[in-house]
């Protein structure tokens, strides 16, 4: 029995042109196909830096949005064209533009059930309209319009009798944030400029601003074009961060490389590295939110993304470690400060702890510029007329000083002078860790904190509570230096004595 072939045909052609039109997931995305128009135009007619302006009126019995450019216009022919040729475009294959599908004017549906694009060509003096209705597979071209002509050449798409969601959507603030994530790399590029106006507000669209340290990786050459990259790693993921994929046209597929399955982790995930990887070639899905994986261009991205990892990560490791040095060195100093408070307060302890100072720039010290203790002073030679009243008892007790403001920048540094040093602690990262939270070095008077323990790594993200962390860990070592052989209630007394002072002493504004 011979086999049957049975030609597809659509049943309900108004019904397919509407479900067509709502496969945007956000009304934001539907919107946008009218921008993708609007610079396609100024992509093929070879005009860099035109203006795309997006007008919306929310509010009123006659809400609409339009989306203008000042291109060359449609011919009547064209727009016959347009609506006759659903799902076969004249933009397929051309890497200028975004369009290929020839849907994307169906996109009006999922914001209202009017949509009238109003054009007038730069051959003719008259303005044509093109109207479309919400699920209906018939549109009426108007060679003459009337209403709302046109002095120059370009187009305006109008949509109207929005839906109530789509309104509450649309505000100027969350387009021109999304215009910005989308349509950065082009307005960067000076492809076009787009322009947002709501009543007597207008804003420009700009692109993002870089957040972090270049990345220098070179561009890959593929067999369907460059893969290009602009990677910034921040110090700290102490906010969202994603890299952002960009196709053709300079728009962006999508904003978080880490929903392809194949990149979600770290670094992509990691909240430290942002900005995009731009390859031409690429396509979206028709609802404009994944890359279509094809069999050509899709394995080169992936093959390409996975060379540069080891780089980024080791970035990242590289900005964490000089992060850290920078903020070792400021609790360096604001523990010194708290702790030249307290062992004023607890003059009965021994104090082991030395910090090495100098005079001379550079590095493994602090900068100390006062003179010696020991330097000549002049010896008076006439005695005072009176006796020195007695001191009193609050002359001889030190008051409480008032908590210091922690330094924002690490104290100069200086190089060791040979025997120079303060009766005060410092810290550095244990270069051989045990487990403990810290150990005292007595040979070097230092206090190394182990980096690696469960409890640093809680508070590492957070730098008022790793000081509070490390004073903590000074104190433990100087109660356990001084209290050598007391029993467990005894040495429980002494660290609540030393972290009620250093506590008292802990900068403000935590």
């Amino acid at each position: 029995m011979e086999t049957e072939r049975v030609r597809l045909r659509i049943g309900d052609m108004g019904k397919a042109v509407l479900i067509t039109g709502q496969v945007y997931q956000d009304p934001k995305d539907a919107l946008n196909e009218f921008v993708s128009n609007a610079a396609d135009e100024y992509a093929q007619s070879g005009r860099r830096g035109g203006r795309i302006r997006i007008v919306l009126q929310r509010r009123g019995r006659h809400a609409v949005i339009a989306v203008e450019d000042s291109g060359r216009g449609m011919t009547a022919d064209r727009l016959r064209e347009v609506a006759r040729n659903l799902f076969r475009s004249t933009k397929a294959g051309d890497r200028r533009t975004v369009g290929e599908k020839a849907i994307g004017i169906l996109a009006f549906q999922q914001l209202g059930s009017r949509c009238d694009i109003v054009t007038r060509p730069e051959t003719a003096a008259q303005t044509l309209a093109l109207r479309l209705q919400r699920g209906k597979p018939v549109a009426e071209l108007d060679p003459d319009e009337r209403r709302r002509p046109r002095q120059t050449p370009g187009t305006i798409v109008y949509i109207g009798d929005l839906d109530p969601d789509a309104l509450r959507v649309l505000t100027l603030r969350r387009l021109v944030d999304y215009l910005r994530r989308r349509r950065g790399v082009a307005v960067a590029r000076g492809d076009y400029q787009i322009e947002v106006v709501e009543g007597r507000r207008s804003e420009i669209v700009t692109p993002e601003e870089p957040d972090g340290i270049r990345i220098d990786v070179p561009a890959h050459q593929t067999a369907w074009g460059r893969i290009e990259f602009a990677l910034y790693v921040a110090p700290q993921p102490n906010r969202h961060r994603r890299v952002a994929v960009v196709g053709a046209g300079g728009t962006t597929i999508l904003d978080d490389l880490a929903e392809i399955e194949e990149f979600d982790g770290p670094p992509w995930s990691s909240d430290q590295v942002s900005g995009r990887i731009a390859f031409e070639a690429l396509e979206q899905t028709t609802g404009r939110r994944a890359v279509l994986r094809d069999r050509a261009a899709f394995p080169a991205f992936l093959a390409a993304v996975r060379s540069i990892e080891p780089r980024v990560l080791h970035t990242i490791e590289q900005v964490a470690r000089e992060v850290d040095l920078s903020v070792t060195e400021r609790l360096n100093e604001a523990v010194r400060r708290i702790f030249g408070r307290v062992l004023k307060e607890l003059s009965d302890l021994e104090n082991p702890m030395r910090t090495a100072t100098g005079s001379e720039p550079g590095e493994g010290a602090t900068l100390d510029l006062s003179t010696d203790d020991r330097a000549w002073r002049p010896i008076a030679t006439t005695a005072p007329l009176t006796e020195p009243k007695p001191l009193t008892v609050d002359a001889i007790v030190p008051k409480p000083s008032a908590p210091e403001a922690m330094p924002a920048h690490a104290p100069p540094r200086a190089t060791p002078a040979a025997g120079r040093t303060k009766p005060l602690p410092s810290i550095a990262a244990d270069p051989s860790p045990d487990g403990l939270r810290s150990r005292f070095d007595d040979a070097a008077g230092l206090v190394y904190y182990n980096d690696r323990h469960p409890d640093y790594l809680l508070v590492k993200a957070e730098e008022a509570a790793l000081l509070e962390y490390l004073a903590t860990l000074v104190a433990k070592e100087y109660v356990v230096f001084n209290n050598p052989r007391a029993a467990p209630g005894d040495l429980a007394e002494e660290m609540v004595r030393m972290l009620v002072r250093v506590r008292r002493h802990l900068p403000r504004g935590r």
